[in-house]
């Protein structure tokens, strides 16, 4: 009877142990499978990520750049700011106060009076543009991204180049200007303070 008593304590114990193994196993299959597909929906939102926006590259909170190319009455225009300089913050937007900043700071931007303004005797208009908010997790920078294209009826009467862009955005100190054009290239520093900066594009 103790021999019988002996054979089935060690019978249930092995069963025990064998469905503690066989329980952890499911366990592990099931967290490596969570992990998986964790994973591969994380891999599939950067890949849809990198294909919808441009690399960001690191920049410096309160400057942007300008670039302005000039060809006959053509002139094109990029400006590329840091999100924290327009809406406050270095990340896509994670409620409906942000989102509505960034539409805010969109429109603006897409404003057909344009927020960098040539002297009016050339008779600039705003011809295209377009403006888009971009964020890249992987390097904790976002921005602005803007285009306009100007067409203008004397664009030898251009003589400066105002802007309403430090009024919209305080948080803005400086904009890097990069001009190519026929009169050459320059590059000028836009200080927050300034309204107006002196701007030839022909020689």
């Amino acid at each position: 009877m103790i021999k019988s008593f002996v054979y089935t304590s060690i019978l249930v114990a092995g069963i025990f142990f064998v469905n503690l193994y066989y329980s952890a196993q499911v366990l592990a299959a099931e967290k490596g499978h969570s992990d998986s597909h964790k994973h591969g929906e994380k891999g599939h939102s950067d890949k849809h990520e990198d294909g919808q926006k441009r690399q960001l590259d690191s920049h410096e909170h309160g400057v942007s750049v300008l670039k302005i190319a000039a060809e006959k009455n053509m002139i094109e225009m990029e400006l590329e700011s840091p999100a924290n300089d327009i809406v406050g913050f270095e990340h896509a937007p994670e409620n409906e106060k942000q989102k509505s900043q960034i539409n805010k700071a969109l429109a603006i931007f897409k404003d057909k009076k344009g927020v960098f303004m040539p002297t009016p005797a050339a008779g600039c208009k705003i011809t295209g543009h377009s403006a888009e908010f971009e964020s890249d997790p992987s390097s904790g920078h976002a921005g602005f991204h803007v285009k306009w294209k100007m067409s203008c009826s004397n664009p030898s009467k251009i003589k400066n180049l105002s802007t309403s862009f430090f009024k919209s955005f305080p948080k803005a100190e400086e904009i890097e200007v990069e001009v190519v054009s026929d009169a050459g290239q320059k590059e000028i520093e836009w200080e927050k303070d300034q309204n107006k900066i002196q701007l030839t594009l022909s020689k």
